[in-house]
């Protein structure tokens, strides 16, 4: 791992870990950026924790991996693959594997050549939806026979669990929520647009659950817009099922995504979803089946789309219905699980 900060990538590591058979595999965890927010939710897992920063990760990866001698050696995110891919091959590490969380369309041209040249010693990798896979194939060359799709997860029963323990303060108007870092990526200013077009809007919140480099400009964008009263700006948060509680209408305007961990809690709490029509959000949301597709950047769309959501309750629920269903049915911890241990044993067996 990087670090141990809040995201979709470290929380899919932490339940990876947390439900891996502990009979079967003896997992251990490194970070090559520090810990982070999420450091004593790791440490309670009781696993052996290896927190590395950045200053020679590479020598302190290779004395940790010839002192322990892994059988597999599990990378993710841009720095861990880079570091961690090198020092498990000077260090002779049998099986290295990667998953691809993301399609990185805004990084440098530096990080997919070392991306590229250090997937040459990656045993297998794990792409957590076909939208990653056609990227990592594209982008990094990596051949379809040591490439698989295995989706990130949402652990079902626990989320469900807080949900139903969630306090919550009730509001005094239909909230619609958005859960995402703050940066290009995630699309909040097309929301924000959206919002301020949405027919009725002053009889709405909106609910921006996340923190990131554009913190200031969306504010200011709201005040230009005119709708700052009604916008709220929640920074980083941990209860996102107390949040998810509150929703009348979860919505996702993200100009490229991977998969999409906040869709897949969103069903779980059987909110209504709009999202964009992108890469990994594709294998989650049916256009009119377990929610509403827009297109991309399109701020008159998703504001239409908004508005056929909130105005006809009866279809929103038939489909926030259907998207939990095929959340759990395909997206739950154990199903995910026991996909990372099948592949695990089959490399090992090899």
């Amino acid at each position: 791992m990087n670090a141990l900060e809040i995201g979709g990538a470290e929380k899919f590591f932490y339940d990876l870990l947390k439900h891996l058979d502990k009979e079967k595999f003896a997992p251990q965890l490194t970070t090559v950026i520090g810990g982070g927010a999420l450091e004593n939710d790791f440490r309670a897992l009781n696993i052996p924790l290896h927190i590395f920063g950045l200053r020679r990760v590479r020598y302190q990866l290779y004395c940790l991996f010839i002192k322990e001698k892994p059988q597999i050696v599990h990378t993710q995110l841009f720095a861990a693959d880079l570091w961690g891919r090198l020092a498990a091959r000077l260090a002779h590490v049998p099986i290295i594997i990667t998953t691809e969380q993301n399609i990185n369309y805004d990084q440098s041209w530096i990080r997919e050549l070392l991306k590229r040249v250090t997937y040459h010693f990656a045993t297998a990798t794990v792409a957590i939806s076909s939208a990653v896979k056609r990227y990592a194939r594209y982008k990094y060359k990596v051949p379809k026979e040591k490439i698989t799709v295995i989706p990130n997860d949402v652990d079902v029963v626990e989320f469900e669990k807080q949900l139903a323990l969630a306090q919550v303060e009730k509001t005094t108007k239909p909230v619609i929520l958005t859960v995402g870092r703050l940066v290009e990526q995630k699309g909040q200013k097309h929301i924000l647009e959206a919002f301020a077009k949405l027919k009725d809007n002053e009889n709405y919140e909106l609910w921006l659950a996340g923190d990131g480099t554009l913190h200031a400009d969306l504010e200011q964008t709201a005040k230009q817009l005119g709708i700052a009263k009604q916008v709220k700006f929640l920074g980083a948060r941990r209860d996102i099922p107390a949040l998810l509680k509150q929703a009348d209408l979860f919505v996702f305007p993200s100009l490229w995504e991977g998969l999409g961990i906040a869709v897949l809690e969103a069903a779980i709490a059987k909110v209504p979803i709009v999202a964009t029509a992108v890469d990994g959000i594709l294998d989650i949301i049916e256009d009119n089946e377990t929610g509403y597709l827009v297109e991309a950047g399109d701020s008159e769309d998703l504001q239409f789309t908004m508005e056929k959501m909130l105005f006809n309750p009866s279809r929103a629920k038939f489909m926030a219905d259907a998207a939990y269903q095929k959340v759990k049915n395909n997206f739950d911890i154990k199903v995910v699980v026991k996909k990372y241990e099948e592949l695990y044993a089959r490399l090992a067996n090899k």
